[in-house]
């Protein structure tokens, strides 16, 4: 009996991590960076503060099975963490993300 209480406690992190994931996202626009990390409302970083995206190391026994996140890294050197990884206009992961802001920047 005490050996399904770890793995019900396992079972529902990742649930909530799944479910805190898939309800965030992200937009790439020439006004800036506007994100939604769920459950928290809406946040527009303008695109003259926005320095690069990082990746978030994956540390840990689970890293492995861990939602791919990252860290935007605003000019002034404070970093936002971002749940979601990939934007409808840029593409998924940290050099695309990258690319999409630079690209802007270019445009502007």
């Amino acid at each position: 009996m005490l050996f399904w209480v770890p793995v019900a406690l396992i079972v529902a992190a990742a649930i909530a991590a799944v479910v805190s994931v898939h309800g965030s996202w992200l937009r790439i626009s020439a006004a800036g960076v506007e994100f939604r990390n769920y459950p928290q409302p809406a946040k527009l970083v303008p695109l003259a503060q926005v320095d690069r995206f990082e990746a978030t190391p994956k540390v840990g026994n689970f890293s492995s099975v861990r939602p791919r996140t990252g860290v935007l890294v605003l000019s002034n050197g404070t970093r936002i963490p971002v749940r979601r990884m990939a934007a409808p206009d840029a593409g998924v992961g940290v050099d695309a993300l990258n690319a999409r802001v630079e690209a802007l920047r270019r445009d502007a």
